[in-house]
């Protein structure tokens, strides 16, 4: 009886510290995904964007070339957009007014995923209404999918049988880019214009 008692208590004895032992391992693990996480979203990416084709809001053609070399904030949206678009380019365009001299460095962009109404005319009047420095781009389905294929954005049309026309579902990101084609800063919905100036006057 002894010894059974014994050897119940050495078993539990090391259940106990196996489980010890596991929830150890468990954070250790944990706390090394989290610092992995973290320094992943610090680290500059390289082989982000690629190439485009479009027209920018004055009917020029232009391509990723005519960008590189410069910072650049880039948003992938429609004029048609009820809240979200115009929330965050004039987002943008307080983040450049609160950077003042070191804006002249930055080339906002705004893209469109809806070139069937986004027009070339439509894009020029849209963008006055943000940013002097704003650069509308439009193109054929064709050349949006490409430009939205490099910045693996996501943009569907939704329309059913009470809307009178049809809505875009989209990716809300703002990209920072830099001189050297490298994404420096993914700004999401939840950052403000505080953020992005903050963000943007580290690099420059």
């Amino acid at each position: 009886m002894v010894y059974k008692l014994a050897m119940i208590k050495k078993r539990f004895f090391h259940i106990v510290v196996a489980s010890l032992i596991g929830l150890m391992l468990a954070g250790l693990i944990s706390f090394a995904q989290i610092r992995q996480e973290r320094s992943q979203s610090d680290v500059v990416a390289h082989n982000f964007g690629g190439r485009f084709e479009l027209v920018d809001h004055n009917g020029q053609n232009v391509t990723h070339e005519d960008f590189e070399g410069t910072y650049r904030l880039i948003y992938f949206g429609f004029t048609y957009c009820p809240a979200i678009c115009p929330t965050e380019l004039q987002k943008i365009a307080s983040a450049l007014d609160m950077l003042g001299n070191k804006a002249e460095q930055i080339t906002p962009i705004f893209i469109t995923v809806d070139p069937q109404r986004d027009t070339v005319s439509v894009m020029r009047e849209y963008v006055e209404m943000f940013h002097p420095n704003l650069v509308g781009l439009t193109g054929t389905p064709a050349q949006i999918k490409q430009a939205m294929d490099s910045y693996k954005i996501y943009a569907a049309k939704v329309q059913d049988d009470s809307m009178s026309d049809y809505t875009m579902d989209h990716s809300s990101f703002i990209y920072f880019m830099g001189p050297d084609n490298a994404l420096y800063k993914i700004f999401k919905t939840q950052d403000t214009a505080e953020d992005i100036a903050a963000e943007i006057g580290k690099r420059i």
